[in-house]
């Protein structure tokens, strides 16, 4: 599946959502998102007839621009460096309040927090982050030609986690050993030493190199390790049925697919039993990824949710799709749920599933979008008469996607955006990092840090009840607002708490509280999500009660 198709199914997906919700009659259809695609390429097809072709943006002068990030000891860190050319759009349309274009030039600095970068002439917002734990600055400048622009920006912690034990990472990410050039099938180019960068830039702690066909990363990547990172070997084991994670076995593991007349239920099975088995007996953690990803080919087979269990880890947040009602990560995390209800708890990670470090592909494809629907509303495609419903149709749905789709392409989709939070007691190695995203002692996240703690209890741990009632302490951070939180428990339940910030001074937000006097009668279970939107929010494992 290509990604302008992936792009055009998942928003469809989202839209149908929420006309569902809305009460309109809505028919879900894999031959109309088809269909949708199919419109586009013809659309692109008559442009290049009517010698109509899309250009990206031209530039002409360039000036170079210099960077240091440093943290509160005023020593250099890498950070994530964001260009946004002003009028041209933004996360939030930070630069033109509008939907037009993204265009987003993403930058990192080097481990001692220096960048040196060329950009087209112009005026500029630059953001300057290091994932969850830091303010996000903000600076307007200009580059001229021959003139050096020199920015130089000191990036305040807001907490520091990793003195209570919890390290951030990025649990899914590919890198050039996933491309053709080593038998692979994805355009990738970066070297695990630039994967390792950006991860860091990111805030992450730990990262799993997982790509697919080959363990070649392997050697590469453990040698990456330092005092603030830690690599863990992995690889994603492509079937015919989904994707399969091998985190921390140190073995080429390969799903056997079967040619098409040994092609049964019962030989699928045994394959994925047996490389879980092969996986868990090698010291790694077996995990199901994108259980619910719209190509049907790298998808959970729905038949096999009797042996799900096979897993000890279950991917419901992939940084490819947002986490919106509709998407395939919502999709995962319904399922997720629902076999909690059944009593099948496979503990919940993330992963960016990064091919691009950039993360600049998406971009191309909705400004090509744009650009097609432009022509339309403005009348300067010629359409035949016959398909004018048809391109009128497309016009009507994109419209109706685009302020999603703005939003979340301008946010963080790149090394660690979304990213799995684990508890380690004492030093951080590979082997206590596996056992806490086994246990479930994590919490997910593309932006709030939020930790339930029920008398010393958190995620992935079990409370002995004492009583009906009991208090829980939230620590909620976030260096953008939050809208809500909401407690979630079986029988499909929730309760919402609105949120308003305590003023904390620029950059920060903190929602921390004492929930007092929750009732967990009947609670088997609870967890917690807190959110702004889908570009800003958390998720965290259950903490579960027993008598």
């Amino acid at each position: 599946m290509s990604k302008m198709t992936k792009l055009l199914s998942t928003g469809y997906d989202i839209i149908m959502e929420l006309k569902s919700v809305s009460g309109e009659e809505v028919i879900y259809e894999d031959h109309r998102k088809e269909r949708l695609h199919n419109i586009v390429l013809w659309l692109e097809e008559l442009c290049n007839h009517q010698r109509l072709y899309y250009v990206p943006k031209q530039y002409g002068e360039t000036g170079p621009v210099k960077v240091f990030v440093k943290d509160e000891t005023s020593e250099g860190v890498p950070a994530q460096v964001r260009f946004f050319p002003v009028n041209s759009g933004g996360p939030e349309q930070k630069a033109d309040g509008g939907l037009g274009e993204i265009n987003i030039i993403r930058e990192i600095t080097d481990w001692n927090g220096k960048l040196e970068a060329v950009l087209p002439a112009g005026d500029y917002m630059a953001e300057i982050s290091k994932g969850s734990e830091y303010e996000i600055n903000t600076v307007y400048f200009s580059v001229y030609p021959n003139r050096e622009a020199r920015l130089i920006q000191e990036l305040i912690p807001i907490t520091h986690l990793k003195a209570d034990g919890w390290y951030s990472g990025d649990l899914h990410h590919h890198s050039i050993y996933s491309s053709p050039v080593y038998n692979g099938t994805d355009p990738v180019i970066e070297s695990p030493a630039q994967v390792c960068r950006s991860m860091a830039a990111m805030g992450a702690s730990y990262g799993a190199l997982s790509d697919h066909h080959n363990i070649l990363n392997h050697k590469e990547w453990s040698a990456l390790k330092r005092d603030s990172f830690t690599p863990v070997i992995s690889k994603e084991i492509s079937t015919s049925n989904g994707h399969v994670m091998a985190l921390g076995a140190d073995e080429d593991i390969i799903y056997r697919i079967p040619v098409k007349e040994n092609r049964t239920d019962t030989y699928l099975r045994n394959e994925f039993i047996r490389i879980s088995d092969e996986i868990k007996k090698l010291g790694g953690v077996a995990q199901i990824n994108h259980p619910k990803d719209s190509n049907k080919s790298i998808s959970w087979n729905n038949n096999f949710d009797d042996i799900i269990q096979i897993f000890d880890t279950m991917e419901i947040w992939n940084g490819s799709n947002p986490m919106i009602k509709g998407s395939p990560n919502y999709k995962a995390f319904l399922l997720w749920r629902r076999l909690l209800e059944e009593g099948r708890f496979i503990p919940a990670t993330s992963g960016s599933d990064t091919h691009n470090i950039l993360a600049d592909d998406y971009h191309v494809y909705y400004n090509k979008l744009n650009w097609l629907a432009g022509l339309i509303i403005n009348g300067g495609l010629s359409l035949p008469e016959t398909l004018k419903d048809e391109a009128v149709s497309f016009l009507k749905l994109y419209q109706e996607m685009k302020p999603v789709f703005h939003k979340w392409l301008g946010s963080n989709l790149t090394s660690a955006g979304v990213r799995t939070y684990v508890q380690v007691k004492g030093e951080i190695t590979q082997d206590k990092l596996l056992a806490g995203l086994k246990k479930g002692n994590s919490f997910l996240t593309n932006g709030p840090i939020l930790i339930p703690d029920i008398d010393g209890m958190l995620p992935g741990d079990t409370v002995r009840r004492k009583a009906d009632k009991i208090s829980i302490r939230l620590k909620l951070l976030s260096n953008r607002p939050l809208k809500k939180l909401t407690i979630h428990t079986n029988g499909n339940r929730i309760r919402n708490y609105p949120l308003e910030p305590a003023d904390t001074g620029k950059g920060t937000y903190d929602y921390s509280r004492i929930l007092s006097g929750i009732d967990i009668k009947n609670v088997k279970w609870m967890f917690f999500t807190a959110e702004e939107d889908c570009t800003n929010m958390a998720i965290t494992n259950p903490i579960f009660f027993v008598r």
